[in-house]
């Protein structure tokens, strides 16, 4: 009898292990089909984690994390990456947005000297303007004057 125990728990051993085979081959499929955005069970966009590969395999995620270390350390390999190039870009726009930022503090800069110096152009053009104003009015009243004299005079 001991000869059949053998035998069966070397044909479950054996199921196991091309059970186990074929769990990690359904995993590795379903990593690749969310890396490239073709995913079947989650919805496209699914954001890759543990659980959406296990999902994507139709395996249960505890199966995930007991029986294939390498797929999951595969799939934390690729988030921290992403979350790398994402840092990588985010701080590329941050530098790009502040730099633009410096630029459009010094354009309102320059913009507002520019009206500051056209404020103080325009002051003086209208005391200029009240002056020449002025310097009119005694011109015509000196014309009346004269003309009211060229009419007494006749």
């Amino acid at each position: 009898m001991s000869h059949l125990n053998e035998k069966s728990v070397e044909a479950l051993a054996t199921a196991s292990a091309k059970s186990q085979k074929a769990t990690r081959e359904a995993l590795q499929l379903a990593f690749a089909r969310l890396r490239h955005g073709n995913p079947r069970l989650v919805p496209k966009g699914t954001r890759i984690s543990a659980a959406a590969v296990a999902q994507e395999a139709g395996v249960d995620r505890a199966t995930l994390y007991r029986y294939h270390e390498p797929v999951l350390t595969e799939i934390r390999r690729h988030t921290e990456s992403t979350s790398q190039e994402k840092l990588k870009e985010s701080r590329s726009l941050n530098a790009k947005s502040e730099e633009k930022l410096r630029e459009y503090r010094q354009l309102a800069q320059q913009a507002q000297e520019r009206e500051e110096k056209l404020a103080r152009i325009n002051h003086r053009l209208n005391a200029r303007v009240n002056e020449l104003e002025k310097l009119l009015a005694v011109r015509e009243d000196v014309i009346s004057g004269l003309q009211r004299q060229l009419n007494q005079s006749k």
